[in-house]
């Protein structure tokens, strides 16, 4: 490796805003100084395969292929839908995750997995909540009751041989 590829890695390897840039590019650098790849490894804490494959990209497609993010970001099959279900739940909000996946499964006939209906769900802006039984009036006067004194008001049926 010449000195003018050396000195083009440099600048990425300390100026460059994203982390895992600089890491790539130092790992580049480190190796064409020749370090193993072993001892490179071990200072970036990478595994040996991680600066194998960045010295190859390097190899074959210069700086502008190391600095490349192909990262695989999976797409939804519901994207397409995604305007036409938010619509749907303003009209008619679904009350469980399995009342959802129903009206999904109605409306483009894909069927999710609670798992897979929640993050939809979440990525469309709506959150998940636990539903739970509010008291009613009744139950907070005894609820009052039996905290403040320790004693509940409730009647206690009980049998006497009197009458």
């Amino acid at each position: 490796m010449t000195e003018e590829q050396l000195d083009e890695l440099f600048p990425e390897m300390t100026l460059n805003s994203n982390p895992r840039v600089r890491k790539k590019c130092l790992a580049v650098y480190l190796r064409k100084k020749g370090y193993r790849r072993e001892e490179v490894a071990e200072l970036l804490r990478i595994d040996e395969d991680t600066v194998t494959n960045y010295t190859k990209k390097y190899d074959e497609s210069g700086l502008p292929g190391l600095l490349e993010e192909n990262y695989h970001q999976p797409k939804s099959q519901l994207e397409p839908y995604t305007e036409q279900l938010k619509e749907l739940f303003k009209k008619q909000l679904p009350h469980t995750v399995n009342q959802a996946i129903e009206m999904i499964d109605k409306e483009t006939g894909i069927r999710l997995k609670p798992s897979a209906c929640r993050a939809f769900l979440k990525k469309m802006g709506m959150k998940c909540r636990r539903c739970g039984v509010v008291p009613g009036k009744a139950m907070e006067d005894d609820q009052a009751a039996t905290s403040s004194t320790g004693i509940s008001r409730q009647p206690v049926a009980t049998h006497s041989g009197q009458s």
